[in-house]
């Protein structure tokens, strides 16, 4: 029985336009960020082209060099795996951070930022 043709929710291309976006809003070179990965410039390019496919353990090993989860490499076009929370991801790890805290100092924040944000509201 042949198996069914698989959905593609990237193309290479879009794949490469990411990597390209994320690469560049870090202000690294494509032979900076092969450096990074212990492979060539051209390795780099043939992927952002579209030319070129990753494996899983080379978008893990993206993903911690340029310091983003893999979702920003491979995740759906939408955004819909984080449904229902910021994309900022500056926002999402100081909310993680936050969340680490003691609950007193966690609930002296909250009261800070509660009084900011009606404030600001407000104005």
């Amino acid at each position: 029985m042949p198996t069914p043709p698989k959905s593609v929710v990237l193309s290479p291309r879009e794949i490469g336009d990411r990597l390209r976006a994320l690469r560049q809003a870090r202000s690294l070179t494509q032979v900076q960020l092969a450096r990074l990965l212990g492979t060539q410039q051209t390795a780099i390019s043939q992927v952002e082209l579209g030319n070129r496919g990753l494996t899983v353990q080379q978008v893990v090993k993206l993903a911690k060099s340029l310091q983003v989860s893999t979702d920003a490499i491979l995740g759906p076009p939408d955004g819909s795996s984080h449904e229902g929370l910021p994309r900022d991801r500056k926002l999402l790890r100081r909310l993680q951070q936050i969340e680490k805290l003691p609950k007193p100092d966690k609930q002296a924040l909250m009261k800070t930022i509660d009084a900011f944000l009606k404030s600001a509201l407000v104005a």
